[in-house]
């Protein structure tokens, strides 16, 4: 990959809400990298890769670790939020694969996730609807924030790890004791949450067995993959090692660049993702910015314009629809995909790119590609586009980009001007209230029939799909270096 010559330090990241494909590029740059370092998100992140026959889904451990056997060394950094059952169980999968895992390394700082985390998340999520994951990632943070929780490296020391767990729930217990008991027992009986293994029909959460079931079983286990990963990804860089950081998720998720209210609590722009990986933004040398094309989804409630069906996708995909069910109805997606209702045509898009969600099942919302939010993102992350599943709307006649928006909601003043019923946003609101009121405007290109999965050279790609490229640069003022034609490590072009 000449792109990687004298670079040293390169990110993946995502320039939408996720799900574009990131777990693939990683493991093929795996190839040039010595340490691959993950660092932000935690177990609501999921990346999937394909080797063979063989499909990997992965939600702690980096997309590296195929590469493990190659002495490559994997982190996970100290901006991850730490669930050490979902590691445990992810490296299990791995060894009974015939992977065994050696040279992953485990940030000592990383906030350790606790069942108390993701009891709330589920239990605050009935009322409040965000559509989480449940995997206790917000009121994680929300503990980290509020200087109360705890961290890997209290594994490794028992007495201290008592002691400020004793702490953590005495300032939890008023919250506790407020909570309906009966919701508490369905929500621990989970399987996240070990099947009701917590539950204490007196306290809620049986701590004694939560400090047996983390120093007896989850400390032994993955002691010895703890360490100041900070410096070692430091001293990596100063010997001249090829570092690759991972991203988890996407910049319009972001708690400080995505779409308000309905985001993750981390920062999975460029920007958190080397802090969290130890390093500085401006120690790295090239930024991914990884781009679903010439489609987007969204995984959770919240605002997305160019979505396929609008509110009405939102509430079928917040009724936990699945693939099986989708495919049991749907039979003809060649005729889907062409649809004159865009409700329709968004599942045949879905079923055509297996848009379901990889840590979760959920059914992922689906829309045409946002150019004036990739434009938004490309602000942090960079210029650089890589466009992930363009076979996937192979068949499909016309293709829209969103070029804009028509403001449809009551008068309201955003960023010291004054928004009006049908004014023209040419910029990105990340405001919920203002993005949910807001019409795409869309340029139509015709599409292909020809199959492009086994293609190797830019040249090749059929006229259209090559003048869409080119409206994207344009109109981002961006630089599309590579496009994936297929989810396997070769189905890629390079430019």
């Amino acid at each position: 990959m000449d792109l990687l010559n004298n670079k040293k330090v390169v990110a993946v990241v995502c320039n939408q809400w996720g799900d574009t494909g990131k777990g693939k590029l990683v493991d093929l740059i795996s190839d040039w990298a010595d340490v691959i370092v993950r660092g932000t998100g935690g177990a609501n992140a999921g990346h999937t890769i394909i080797v063979g026959d063989q499909k990997f889904a992965f939600h702690l451990i980096p997309s590296g670790i195929l590469r493990d056997v190659n002495g490559k060394t994997n982190v996970i950094g100290r901006g991850v939020a730490f669930d050490p059952r979902v590691l445990i169980e992810e490296i299990n999968v791995l060894e009974n694969n015939g992977i065994r895992v050696q040279n992953l390394k485990i940030s000592h700082e990383a906030p350790l996730v606790l069942p108390f985390h993701l009891l709330l998340d589920r239990y605050k999520d009935q009322s409040e609807k965000v559509g989480t994951t449940g995997r206790g990632i917000g009121p994680l943070y929300t503990d980290n924030v509020s200087r109360v929780g705890l961290f890997v490296n209290d594994l490794l020391n028992p007495e201290l790890f008592k002691e400020k767990l004793e702490k953590y729930y005495e300032t939890k217990s008023l919250l506790l004791k407020g909570m309906n008991k009966n919701k508490v027992k369905k929500i621990l009986s989970h399987n996240h949450l070990l099947n009701g293994y917590f539950y204490n029909p007196k306290t809620l959460i049986d701590f004694d067995k939560l400090t047996k079931l983390y120093l007896e079983n989850y400390a032994e286990q993955l002691a010895p993959f703890i360490t100041n990963t900070g410096r070692l990804v430091q001293q990596a860089k100063k010997s001249g090692k090829n570092i690759l950081l991972e991203g988890a998720q996407g910049i319009l998720l972001s708690i400080d660049y995505g779409t308000t209210k309905y985001q993750t609590s981390s920062d999975c722009s460029i920007e958190g993702l080397a802090k969290g990986s130890g390093l500085k933004e401006s120690d790295v040398d090239y930024v991914f910015g990884i781009t679903k094309a010439f489609y987007m989804t969204r995984v959770g409630n919240g605002p997305f314009p160019t979505e396929f069906g609008g509110r009405k996708s939102e509430i079928y995909c917040s009724e936990g629809h699945t693939e099986t069910e989708e495919k049991a109805k749907y039979d003809n997606i060649e005729d889907l995909l062409n649809s004159n209702n865009e409700f329709e045509q968004g599942i045949g898009i879905r079923l055509q790119g297996g848009e379901y969600g990889a840590t979760t099942k959920r059914t992922r919302r689906n829309g045409w590609l946002d150019l004036v939010a990739l434009k938004y993102a490309m602000k942090t992350n960079g210029p650089n586009l890589t466009l992930t599943k363009v076979d996937v709307l192979t068949g499909v006649n016309k293709i829209k980009l969103c070029v804009g928006y028509k403001y449809l909601g009551e008068q309201i003043n955003y960023g010291g001007k004054t928004l009006r019923k049908n004014d023209i946003i040419t910029e990105f609101p990340r405001f919920s209230e203002v993005l949910y009121n807001c019409q795409p405007i869309y340029e139509t290109y015709n599409g292909w029939n020809e199959d492009i999965s086994g293609l190797k050279n830019y040249s090749e790609l059929p006229s259209n799909v090559k003048k869409i490229v080119k409206k994207i640069e344009e109109f981002t003022e961006g630089n599309v270096d590579f496009i994936s034609v297929g989810p396997d490590r070769e189905q890629t072009i390079f430019r």
